[in-house]
């Protein structure tokens, strides 16, 4: 194709494009002048400019896969996918649609954040995995650099507890990516990991155990501890548990999520198994937790006072439930 005809053979544009996204660079090398390829964004043209240096060969709204691309080729050879957008190519369903996309760079590399995009330079090597074919950080690393510049820590659980309860990865392999970053950010990850590393398997367990290690003076508790009766029967697998006392706390959130009477009929046989072995099976709805806190440490307090007198329970614990 000579220069100046490159408009004859549009297609072409498009089959050497990333769906559709592709860098002037490129454009040019294709024969299309500079000048003309940013004319062609410019207000009602066919194409937009949605990166420095960076189109989309349409004029419709970019999809956020498109959006990811144009990061990627904005950060240069060797980006690759980190953060939120990243976790969710390994397979994460929980966060919503991220309104950054996040890349990284080598150190010995320049190119500065834009727009939706953030680019961050590392000096730990990257280990490249390919998602849906876009090339992306594992998932430990992306959802690490992600709650580390989150402030929320029931964001946090939320994020942390889905792929270590899908074992999409170990809840070692997040303690260790936590330890090898970068400590900025590191606080509030570090106390969601610790209640991961307790056995919390969901957000609202979450609350509940952050609730717990608020309050003076309460025995140590285990999450998500599997119950047996003597002749080694399972009684039920126990949200929260004071080995010591006997003392079961359990997270009755059929209030927040949809439950058949099946479910409801199976939870109450379930602590009535609890309590007929000698355990102390103590209830806490979520709105209580939020709506009346002192209610709910004055229940656990008298609970645990009436467990430490009962008769030691006739069971034996096992290690905590993995999901």
């Amino acid at each position: 194709m000579r220069r100046g005809h490159w408009a004859d053979d549009l297609q072409r544009l498009v089959e050497a494009s990333w769906d559709r996204v592709i860098s002037v660079h490129e454009l040019v090398r294709l024969d299309v002048p500079e000048r003309t390829a940013y004319r062609r964004t410019a207000e009602d043209g066919p194409w937009q400019l949605l990166l420095p240096a960076t189109i989309l060969l349409s004029n419709g709204e970019p999809t956020f896969r498109q959006w990811q691309i144009a990061a990627l080729l904005h950060a240069g050879p060797d980006a690759v996918l980190t953060g939120l957008g990243g976790a969710q190519l390994h397979g994460l369903r929980r966060g919503g649609e991220p309104e950054k996309h996040h890349v990284l760079i080598p150190a010995t590399r320049n190119v500065k954040s834009c727009g939706p995009v953030i680019v961050e330079r590392t000096r730990r090597p990257v280990k490249r995995l390919e998602r849906d074919g876009l090339p992306v950080a594992p998932i430990s690393r992306c959802l690490l650099d992600h709650v580390r510049r989150t402030k929320d820590e029931e964001q946090i659980a939320a994020l942390l507890t889905e792929p270590v309860q899908r074992r999409m990865v170990p809840k070692e392999m997040l303690v260790a990516e936590l330890e090898t970053g970068t400590r900025k950010g590191s606080a509030a990850p570090r106390r969601v990991l610790r209640a991961v590393s307790a056995g919390v398997e969901s957000p609202t367990e979450f609350q509940y155990y952050r609730f717990w290690n608020s309050l003076s003076g309460l025995p140590t508790i285990r999450c998500n501890v599997p119950v047996y009766d003597l002749d080694g029967t399972r009684l039920g697998i126990v949200d929260f548990l004071a080995d010591e006392l006997g003392f079961a706390w359990e997270s009755d959130s059929v209030e927040e999520h949809f439950a058949t009477p099946e479910q409801v009929q199976r939870t109450a046989e379930r602590a009535r198994r609890l309590r007929g072995a000698g355990l102390y099976v103590l209830s806490t709805r979520p709105h209580q937790l939020r709506d009346d806190p002192r209610g709910v440490e004055t229940d656990i307090r008298q609970g645990l006072e009436i467990a430490a007198a009962m008769p030691p329970p006739r069971v034996t614990y096992g290690p905590p439930h993995a999901a």
